[in-house]
């Protein structure tokens, strides 16, 4: 029996440094696209409009994932012509919207997203795995790319890290991540570093989980409660 992809996060994902801390948890927005392609596209969830994702490392993910044919395309790295929330063909990783505002109704990943040292390979080279401990971030982080945005702005089923996740309303998008047909999800852990636009104070929140589960019908219950499976890696 295929299993159904989904999205599910730990309960005790999110650890930060004060009250005030801008991150509250994480979110993922997952949807079938046309061609049976699994998309999800990640997102660091905010206390308010005003925080900023400044980046996201210490990555751990043992998935493969579909990279869009040609040289622009080839890894992580997002491409300026291409790299937005309607792709259906390709992964990328970002901090957040090109200009902190969609173009002609479209949102495109953030061209100032750079790559840690751990993304060795695969950041312009032609590659389908994210390596481990590998980061990114936005350079420079006073660009609006990094800002909070309405999570409305998101399509697809959503799935939080945790009960504060998922009654957030901003959020900093992180990854679009496509997969084949009949995926079969692992487990992923990160860490993310955000600047409260509260406080202004810098704080870091971890990690999130992937999951597959059998049946979609077990999402909202996940969902509602902010619970998965105990099976993690932190």
């Amino acid at each position: 029996m295929k299993r159904a992809f989904v999205f599910v996060a730990s309960a005790a994902a999110v650890v930060t440094a004060s009250a005030d801390a801008g991150i509250l948890g994480f979110a993922s927005f997952y949807r079938t696209a046309s061609n049976g392609n699994k998309v999800v596209d990640l997102v660091a969830v905010m206390g308010n409009s005003n925080d900023r994702l400044l980046n996201v490392f210490n990555v751990q993910i043992s998935n493969t994932f579909i990279q869009q044919a040609g040289t622009a395309t080839r890894g992580f790295k997002p491409d300026a012509a291409s790299s937005n929330r309607s792709n259906i063909v390709d992964s990328f990783c970002t901090i957040g919207v090109e200009g902190g505002a969609p173009y002609y109704g479209e949102y495109y990943a953030a061209g100032a997203t750079g790559a840690d040292g751990g993304f060795s390979t695969g950041w312009t080279t032609a590659s389908t795995v994210i390596p481990a401990n590998a980061g990114w971030f936005s350079s420079p982080p006073t660009l609006p790319d990094s800002l909070s945005e309405s999570l409305a702005n998101f399509t697809g089923t959503r799935v939080n890290s945790s009960t504060a996740a998922a009654g957030g309303s901003f959020g900093v998008w992180c990854a679009h991540l496509v997969f084949a047909p009949g995926s079969i999800i692992g487990e992923l852990t990160m860490t993310a570093s955000v600047k409260s636009g509260v406080s202004g104070a810098t704080v870091t929140g971890s990690a999130v989980g992937f999951w597959h589960i059998p049946a979609p019908g077990a999402l909202a219950l996940l969902s509602i409660a902010g619970v998965g499976p105990h099976r993690r890696r932190f």
